[in-house]
């Protein structure tokens, strides 16, 4: 089976590390490199932890900073939720690698143009990265396969009673992404909410090697944050973006007009979903939004990728 070439853009992240231990995983991508943004951490921060964990996965791929900053806003690091480091927990030496001397915008729009129309961008940060990209490079929004991205939420969010985190924290980046004409899946807080990881199966995930037992601790750490109230489920966000392009089958999605209030009042950041777009009409720039997934299957297939790197 021919592999996806893809570009992991995030922001490590206990749900991005574990997303990228199930790319790697699966075995079904051609991962050409990692760009890094700031979100749950600073960039120096987010792009150190990147460099840890393809130096715990033995992965030989470069690993590129990206902008330091949202376009239009300073950085609001989630330390709540990730902590200081923004991958506590669990021990990672400090990477001998070093990062690759390019930005990510040139790195991207390189590896766009070297797929020849295939590649699919995984953006499960901020989107600042993506939309810097397009604005530099218009010419190159046809030479992209497809974005999948873990952010937004059609019914509500985690850091405002409406917003995601992901899009609230550049949502003038992510109005312009998805209203970039470039196919976009948008696996938000609707589905990832839904697809949460029970803690004896953190305990099943924790028996599966050397990578399970770094899975496990991250959890063990993020549902200090997830668990409240005495429930110790975990809820890989990340990972979702990653299941829905090795399964969609196994998803209820809908193809929806998406509009990203970047305004400065209280609904700054929401991602408003529409079956028609009421300025557009119904030809207007859709994306596919996620809702529901199987539960079961995603667990699976999370516990499958695990196993298959020992």
């Amino acid at each position: 089976m021919q592999k996806m070439p893809i570009v992991f853009d995030c922001d490590p992240g206990h749900d991005d590390a574990v997303a990228l231990f199930m790319a790697v995983g699966s075995e079904r991508f051609d991962l050409r490199g990692i760009t890094c943004v700031p979100g749950n951490n600073l960039l120096d921060k987010v792009s150190q932890n990147a460099l840890k964990l393809t130096e715990f996965l033995g992965l030989d791929i470069p690993v590129v900073a990206g902008c330091p900053k949202p376009l239009a806003q300073e950085c609001h690091p989630a330390v709540s939720v990730h902590g200081a480091s923004g991958m506590e927990g669990p021990h990672l030496p400090l990477p001998k690698k070093q990062l690759a001397k390019v930005n990510a915008i040139d790195f991207l729009a390189q590896q766009i143009r070297e797929a020849g129309g295939e590649l699919t961008i995984v953006a499960v940060g901020p989107l600042t990265n993506i939309a810097t990209l397009l604005l530099a490079y218009p010419e190159l929004k046809g030479d992209i396969k497809r974005i999948c991205i873990m952010g937004g939420s059609a019914e509500g969010g985690n850091v405002t009673p409406v917003a995601e985190f992901n899009i609230w924290h550049d949502p003038e980046a992510a109005r312009i992404v998805f209203a970039s004409g470039v196919p976009i899946t948008m696996c938000g807080l609707d589905v990832t909410h839904r697809l949460y990881i029970t803690e004896p199966e953190v305990e099943e995930i924790r028996a599966l090697g050397r990578v399970g037992r770094l899975a496990a601790e991250l959890f063990d750490y993020y549902k200090m944050y997830h668990g409240e109230g005495g429930v110790h489920n975990v809820i890989p966000h990340d990972a979702v973006a990653v299941c829905w392009l090795l399964d969609p089958e196994m998803f209820y999605t809908r193809s929806l007009h998406v509009e990203v209030d970047a305004g400065s009042g209280l609904s700054r950041g929401c991602t408003q979903v529409f079956a028609i777009s009421r300025d557009l009409g119904d030809d207007s720039v859709k994306a596919e939004v996620v809702f529901d997934g199987d539960r079961d299957k995603f667990v699976q297939m999370f516990k499958h990728c695990i196993a298959n790197l020992g």
